[in-house]
């Protein structure tokens, strides 16, 4: 899918931002900083991003965050779907599955503690404290999945967001600290306020929309959130990991493959 991208968007066009009725088709951008969904901060990275990377197609919004500096890093992935649209999101991953997917860790060995579920200002997520051993860094994984789909036979969830922190080489990261960094973990419209937040139900593309460029930029973006090839440090190469399925009364196992 990813190969036809430049193809696919050309031939959906910029869109007008609006609804989802407009089937805009997959697409992918950089989008401003200040733009996006994900929310976070810490004492190390600040509360801006270095990179945002939004895809969006006809069932799904995948959003990308890259928080980093003064040696600490943070990635996080949000997705959710077209509120009317009858799809959920198959998920069935741990903490340390799509930790060990990103690039920064990926092949690293690492000491791992239990998961812990909290309540957080977005709700119940789960969190899994780690230690990269040969990179001397300390982190942690969070994931949580939020609104199940009415009538999902396999009462799948609708919101699903996961990523990790690390802290600079040497620093520690104690439990209170870990437990204040993840409170910082949100998103606009749910944990902030913003006057532009693209919502699911008439902004679903809106971000996209508005800043689409063409297949070539959208190569570039994917580009920077698949990581851009090997011995990189940031972006994860399942991006957009396409997770969504379709699903209809009394069958659970119509699934989108797309």
């Amino acid at each position: 899918m990813i190969a036809g991208l430049g193809v696919l968007a050309a031939c959906a066009g910029s869109g007008s931002g609006g609804g989802f009725y407009s089937l805009p088709g997959p697409r992918a951008v950089e989008l401003p900083l200040d733009s996006g969904l994900i929310v976070f901060a810490s004492e190390h990275v600040g509360k801006t991003p270095v990179k945002r990377i939004q895809y969006t197609d006809n069932e799904q919004r995948i959003d990308y965050a890259l928080f980093k500096g003064n040696g600490a890093q943070g990635e996080f992935i949000f997705m959710d779907k077209p509120y009317t649209l009858p799809v959920s999101f198959n998920f069935p991953f741990t903490i340390r599955d799509k930790v060990e997917t990103w690039n920064f860790s990926k092949g690293q060995a690492a000491e791992w503690e239990k998961a812990v579920q909290i309540h957080t200002k977005l709700g119940w997520v789960f969190y899994r404290p780690y230690r990269l051993t040969g990179l001397n860094r300390a982190c942690f994984g969070m994931s949580g999945e939020w609104d199940i789909a009415p009538g999902d036979p396999k009462l799948q969830n609708t919101r699903i967001m996961f990523g990790y922190y690390c802290q600079p080489p040497g620093v520690a990261l104690k439990h209170q600290k870990m437990m204040s960094l993840i409170d910082n973990i949100g998103l606009k419209g749910v944990t902030q306020r913003d006057v532009k937040f693209s919502d699911n139900v008439m902004n679903f593309h809106r971000d996209v929309a508005e800043n689409f460029s063409g297949p070539q930029a959208a190569s570039r973006a994917m580009n920077v959130a698949q990581g851009g090839g090997p011995g990189t440090s940031a972006g994860i190469g399942e991006f957009p990991f396409n997770y969504a399925e379709y699903y209809s009364l009394g069958d659970g196992d119509d699934e989108l493959n797309n």
